[in-house]
């Protein structure tokens, strides 16, 4: 019975300091917008990526409220929003999720709607919303018209260049130099012929004065139109003449150059032609790739497994803590350094480096040769050094508890949480050193820790319940047994690190 008393007695202790606790934090807490101050609604979003709590809600750049909380409902993100009740919302109100910085910090734009609809009540829906996706698709669209158009331009100055098509325009304006003789000499040869065609012109002119004066009205309609069909076509002449160019050099350059694009053209679809039967006939990697039912599954997959971990690295989100206690039994301070890596928000990585005034216990081994002795003589010594401890720990939420298994201070060891008041009160449970030969039960840590303020928290507890205070002789340093402890800590989060890194001094 007297073995239990002491550790029935620390518990007790723990468990009024841990009243005390709750009623600090249940005076002192102070958290954001109250629901007296302000009202709350939700939103569904197909990407809410960037999005957390406490991210800003504005109007025309001013702060109105803020986001207080981001589940997942289906396939969709509820996200939970306060806004100050001086801004009037109504039903028509829209949420606009866009890019704050760089760094992938996000924000939500608020229209609270137009007075001609009735106003939102507390807790209903706000149904319009732009995801950010809807942008980056815009984006995305405009970059691929943009390489679009630099192929056409690049396809016109292949088309406007080149000495070779110079040359052809050349043998064509000669052809139709003698071509041109050709007709002067037929006509020179023929003025019989042609004095019979102007008699007969003469005669088709007086026909048609006859009919024209009988149908004036009738040939004005006409006129109108051919008047019309000049104008279109002067301006597809000037059009023309823009792309082609207005002089003959400029004329050889484009038909030279219209005569490679066919040729390309030629030499393109004799290509595709090609492609495609050698794919038809299963020939090549993508031949094999279409043919294979198996080969394209075992394709989709990989395609799959490396966009689930992409999503995985870009939605990791990570805390960095820094903690400080006092040993009162050691007279001396613990520090540690704690990351925590969040892929989801029920599971996380726990990388600690730990300043344990306990200290590392190494064995070591010495032989000696006494010269009294014939047979040598194996001496074991156990120093205890102050060093740095390591911890890797896995941990996965259900409901109000986290367990946790892994590395502890450097042994292999377990835990557990159990989270209160919305995770502003935290009972945590540590059992490790299971295998050290100076302890007689395994080294059982208990801590109460509360978050009174925002990123700054508290703790107490003791440390090694299970055994007696154990001393070095010399400088009566504690290596194991109970020890009460007390100190608190901070944390920062990615939203932290991303708002200092823009007001950090660049060489």
């Amino acid at each position: 019975m007297k073995r239990f008393i002491t550790p029935f007695r620390v518990g007790l202790l723990v468990l009024i300091a841990g009243g005390c606790l709750i009623g600090f934090i249940l005076f002192t807490r102070k958290g954001g917008m109250g629901k007296d101050e302000a009202m709350e609604a939700h939103a569904y979003f197909r990407d809410a990526s960037g999005l957390g709590t406490k991210s800003r809600i504005q109007i025309a750049g001013i702060p109105v409220g803020e986001v207080t909380g981001v589940t997942l409902e289906g396939t969709r993100a509820k996200v939970t929003v306060r806004v100050r009740r001086d801004v009037v919302l109504h039903q028509d109100a829209a949420l606009i999720k866009r890019s704050e910085s760089l760094l992938g910090d996000y924000l939500l734009d608020l229209n609270p709607g137009t007075e001609m609809t009735p106003p939102l009540q507390d807790g209903e829906e706000i149904r319009k919303v732009v995801d950010v996706q809807g942008m980056e698709a815009a984006f995305a669209s405009l970059s691929q018209i943009t390489e679009d158009i630099q192929q056409v331009t690049g396809a016109l100055r292949d088309v406007l260049g080149g000495e070779k098509g110079a040359g052809s325009l050349g043998r064509i304006v000669d052809n139709m130099v003698r071509l041109s003789d050709s007709v002067d000499m037929t006509v020179r040869t023929s003025s019989e012929r042609l004095d019979s065609i102007l008699r007969n012109f003469e005669g088709v002119s007086k026909d048609v004065r006859g009919m024209t004066h009988s149908n004036e009205e009738s040939v004005g309609n006409i006129v109108k139109n051919i008047e019309v069909i000049t104008q279109d076509t002067r301006e597809v002449l000037v059009t023309v003449r823009q792309i082609i160019g207005s002089g003959e050099g400029d004329l050889k350059q484009s038909v030279s150059s219209l005569k490679k694009t066919m040729e390309r053209l030629d030499r393109s679809l004799a290509n595709i032609e090609e492609v495609t039967t050698k794919v038809k006939n299963g020939e090549g990697a993508v031949g094999t790739l279409l043919s294979d039912e198996r080969l394209g599954q075992k394709l989709a997959e990989t395609v799959e497994d490396v966009s689930s971990l992409a999503s995985t690295i870009t939605g990791l989100q990570t805390e960095v803590g820094l903690q400080a206690t006092w040993l009162t039994g050691q007279e001396t301070s613990k520090n540690s350094l704690s990351i925590r890596l969040a892929p989801r928000p029920d599971k996380y990585y726990l990388l600690e480096v730990v300043d344990d005034p306990r200290g590392i216990t190494e064995t070591v081994y010495t032989q000696t040769n006494p010269p009294s002795s014939g047979e040598p003589v194996l001496q074991q010594q156990k120093i205890t050094r102050q060093g740095f401890t390591f911890s890797a720990q896995f941990a996965k939420r259900y409901y109000f508890t986290t367990l946790r298994f892994g590395i502890i201070e450097s042994t292999g060891g377990v835990g557990a949480d159990f989270h209160f008041f919305k995770d502003h009160l935290m009972l945590r449970l540590d059992a490790f050193n299971f295998s050290v030969a100076e302890l007689r039960y395994p080294r059982i840590r208990t801590s109460l820790r509360a978050q009174a303020f925002d990123r700054i928290f508290v703790t107490v507890g003791m440390d090694d319940l299970l055994n007696a205070p154990q001393r070095d002789i010399n400088t009566r340093r504690m290596l194991a047994g109970r020890d009460f402890f007390f100190g608190g800590g901070l944390y920062f989060t990615d939203d932290d690190l991303k708002a200092l890194l823009p007001v950090l001094p660049t060489p």
